[in-house]
């Protein structure tokens, strides 16, 4: 993260790693405790305590899969996949905290491109989103190269479309090769937005 956040290899630069350290301390950014699989009740209870503490607004989970792994209060993992979605998705309205969820794809054909269906489970986790990204790893038929994130999903005012994607290996990050512009191609009429913010910890954050 540190490669990222400065763009540099700081491990062939080690005079410039105190300097790049203490700024990304200052980033208003913190990590959640857990390790391995969790009980949704204590994910969500450490989000709303992170809410509360610190005023964090944007909370990532990396992922939805993981996560399920040990819960036990369905058997029926569809069923347990849209027990959790819809508890993401009341703490983001009760909280007005915006909750990012990696959900890794179904495996498709390798000439098909991955579309909100391929989302893993069922249907309830596309409903609730107010905005999909989806991370493509193929060529779009007419359009831009191989890596592109495509917005499926919209609903603060309907465009959706993809930007191209190229990955510089020396800092470990993505780029738009368009410069941020964005080829559209369709529109959604969806009402209402979402907030943009940051990350959360349990009781006390670590930097």
């Amino acid at each position: 993260m540190l490669t990222q956040f400065s763009l540099l290899r700081l491990e062939e630069q080690l005079d410039m790693y105190d300097e790049w350290a203490d700024r990304f301390e200052e980033l208003p950014l913190y990590f959640m405790t857990f390790h391995g699989h969790q009980n949704i009740k204590s994910v969500i209870d450490t989000m709303r305590h992170a809410v509360y503490m610190y005023d964090i607004g944007h909370v990532i989970i990396d992922n939805l899969q993981f996560m399920m792994g040990q819960e036990q209060l369905h058997s029926d993992k569809f069923a347990l996949q849209d027990y959790i979605v819809g508890a993401f998705r009341k703490f983001a309205t009760d909280n007005s905290c915006h909750v990012t969820l990696v959900i890794h794809p179904r495996k498709e054909d390798d000439d098909k491109e991955l579309q909100t269906s391929s989302i893993f489970g069922s249907a309830k986790a596309s409903q609730e989103a107010d905005n999909i990204m989806i991370l493509q790893d193929r060529k779009l038929t007419s359009g831009p190269g191989k890596r592109h994130l495509q917005v499926a999903k919209n609903r603060f005012d309907g465009d959706v479309g993809v930007f191209s994607l190229e990955f510089n290996k020396a800092t470990l990050t993505f780029s738009s090769k368009g410069k941020g512009k964005v080829k559209r191609v369709n529109k959604e009429n969806e009402p209402s937005a979402s907030p943009t913010t940051q990350k959360p910890s349990k009781n006390k954050p670590e930097k």
